[in-house]
């Protein structure tokens, strides 16, 4: 299990991220206030709740450290290397939530800035209420799932992969650009989901369920815990554009998670 330390408050994230799933959990079936935001996404009373708790929690907890979170935003554009940023999403899969489909999570990661001004992710956590499955990593040391060591899948080529991936709301020649994307993969590769929170596919790549993860269009909040949890459970990540083959980015366009070779397999076809 992973130490808890001032480096690694392993403690207060789970408890934080267990108290916000039970925030969700109080409003799930229930009737929801729901708005549309601009880019077409969905914002529930369940969604503010959960980021109200943990901001206050943080904030209380960690007064020097920066957030950055799906609805409140980045509340500091200061970027002193060395100091560290939480990055929330209070509610991953707002959509399927609102439906009452039992795909959704909270997630919370802790980061640090490098000189560069880019984020190193030093920490993690995902809680699945609904299936009360909480996953946490820290860096250099692993990451697991209700205290169980998760270790990626082994590879395996495209044909008999299982494989996971997600489009955001697109119109036009966006839409069909995912689309084609989806083919070339979806031509070689028979068993591919799009379930609706980024943050979970990338928990259950990690937890060796999923081969492997691709996506565009995500940000900061959707992969900042899921790209710990896959790196320390021994798989890689990398962005579409990468010209550093198996370097990741969050803040920059498109992820690619799983074992090194099914994340170039995925690259290969993008």
């Amino acid at each position: 299990m992973i130490k808890n330390t001032e480096k690694y408050p392993i403690n207060f994230l789970e408890e934080t991220l267990r108290l916000a799933g039970k925030e969700l959990l109080n409003r799930y079936g229930e009737k929801l206030v729901i708005q549309t935001k601009s880019d077409a996404s969905l914002l529930t009373d369940a969604d503010l709740a959960s980021e109200s708790l943990i901001i206050d929690r943080i904030r209380r907890q960690f007064p020097d450290d920066k957030i950055y979170s799906e609805e409140a935003g980045l509340l500091s554009k200061e970027r002193i290397p060395g100091t560290h940023i939480w990055i929330i999403d209070p509610l991953d899969g707002t959509t399927n939530f609102a439906n009452n489909y039992p795909f959704f999570c909270v997630s919370i990661g802790r980061g640090r800035f490098l000189d560069d001004g880019s984020i190193e992710m030093i920490m993690g956590g995902i809680f699945a209420p609904t299936q009360e499955k909480t996953f946490v990593a820290a860096l250099g040391q692993g990451a697991f799932c209700n205290g169980t060591r998760l270790t990626i899948a082994p590879f395996r080529p495209l044909p008999k992969a299982f494989l996971v991936t997600g489009f955001y709301y697109k119109k036009g020649d966006d839409l069909f650009r995912e689309v084609n994307r989806f083919a070339r993969v979806a031509d070689l590769c028979p068993s591919i989901r799009r379930d609706g929170s980024a943050a979970l596919d990338l928990a259950l790549v990690a937890e060796g369920i999923f081969d492997g993860f691709w996506e565009l269009g995500l940000q900061p909040w959707d992969v900042a815990a899921g790209s710990i949890l896959v790196s320390e459970a021994g798989g890689v990540l990398r962005n579409y554009d990468s010209k550093e083959e198996l370097r990741y980015n969050l803040e920059k366009d498109g992820i690619i998670a799983g074992s090194k070779g099914i994340v170039q397999d995925i690259a290969g076809l993008l």
